[in-house]
């Protein structure tokens, strides 16, 4: 009995230490978007590829991560829905050719290059990864 209890209680603290190490994710944009006003309408709507053109900046880009919690969290505070809903909805999309699908991603690192060097470009990323390339927006 002592063992199962002690076996519980660490695998508790394991898995909330493991999730307190993956931060919020961060919305990051090319820094040739600082003059434009995003809010989460207008989040949700550039990441359904409802939005293709940004007022200042000319054509929208959206960047994705692959896979992983960065992304799960990503899709639900902005969308409100998973990875899964995601990229259901672009592959159904592309399919009908309604839409470009967005860049994707294995790295963060990638992703955050691609964005600091692509006009028009936007992308979420963990927050502990994002610097001085991109620009962070609240929404």
């Amino acid at each position: 009995m002592k063992h199962s209890f002690l076996k519980t209680a660490f695998l508790a603290g394991l898995a909330f230490a493991v999730s307190s190490l993956v931060a919020a994710p961060a919305l990051v944009v090319n820094k040739g978007l600082d003059k434009e006003k995003i809010d989460a309408a207008m989040v949700k709507a550039v990441f359904l590829g409802k939005k293709v053109s940004w007022e200042s900046a000319g054509r929208v880009t959206v960047a994705v991560l692959k896979t992983g919690p960065v992304a799960d969290a990503f899709y639900k505070a902005a969308l409100d829905q998973d990875a899964s809903g995601f990229n259901n909805y672009w592959r159904r999309l592309a399919m009908t050719g309604g839409g470009i699908a967005p860049k994707s991603f294995e790295t963060e690192a990638d992703l955050k290059k691609f964005v600091s060097e692509t006009p028009g470009a936007i992308g979420y990323l963990d927050e502990a990864q994002a610097d001085a390339s991109v620009l962070v927006v609240k929404f």
